[in-house]
């Protein structure tokens, strides 16, 4: 009861930067007593929006903008003047998984996962068509670690690593998955907020684990040209 793609809003979206895919970075910097944060010896990989953590770093402080190859401003004032080392995160992303039967039929035309486990189903909302919780697995699904977007030939793809897995302690199963986007980027253009989507997978079958439990692997694909679980071509 879904269909394979990536979903048609993404493909907007990533147009107007509403999607960062990528990797944790760390990396010794100095605060001082404003937003600043210079010193650092590259800003590869650091992307407006990400969240920063470390020493002296506001609460909830964001990349505001980059300003050089060393330095760049953050979206809340430092509390003292330190060099530490600071850890900067994008975007994060979750793979939400389908029950058995979904009333929904999910596909490239679904907008946002919504609120899991409640309410009716739809393109905008997994609801109730969220496979069961309690055996190990969470409402609103799995979390992903991001693989920083690269060049395979003359297609860009990203990935996730390691490919996410379920421990379940009893009896579970699911036929499809939904990967989106946990955090707000884009704003009131995208109602509501959070939960952007990005692809819909369908494991051509049921997948799923007797009362004794066990774990399941979502396996994810090479990330190349091809291959990869989402790429740009």
């Amino acid at each position: 009861m879904a269909t394979n793609g990536i979903c048609n809003s993404f493909k907007v979206e990533v147009l107007q930067a509403a999607h960062c895919f990528n990797a944790v970075v760390s990396t010794n910097g100095t605060t001082h007593t404003n937003t600043t944060l210079d010193g650092l010896s590259s800003t590869a990989g650091i992307a407006v929006g990400a969240a920063i953590t470390g020493g002296d770093v506001g609460a909830g402080a964001v990349v505001a903008s980059v300003t050089s190859a060393s330095a760049l401003v953050m979206s809340v004032a430092a509390s003292g003047s330190t060099t530490a080392s600071r850890t900067f995160t994008s975007d994060a992303f979750k793979f939400a998984l389908v029950k058995v039967s979904p009333a929904t039929t999910f596909g490239p035309t679904m907008t946002n996962i919504g609120t899991p486990g409640t309410g009716a189903s739809s393109t905008s909302n997994l609801g109730t068509d969220e496979a069961a919780t309690g055996t190990g697995y969470s409402s609103g699904g799995i979390a992903l670690t991001n693989v920083t977007p690269a060049l395979s030939t003359t297609t860009a793809t990203t990935s996730f690593s390691p490919s996410p897995a379920l421990t379940l302690s009893g009896a579970f199963s699911c036929t499809a998955g939904i990967i989106y986007n946990n955090s707000i980027r884009l704003g009131a253009a995208a109602t509501p907020l959070g939960g952007r989507t990005v692809g819909v997978y369908d494991f051509g079958g049921t997948v799923s684990v007797g009362s004794s439990g066990g774990t399941i692997t979502f396996t994810m694909p090479v990330n190349a040209a091809g291959t990869a679980i989402i790429q740009i071509s």
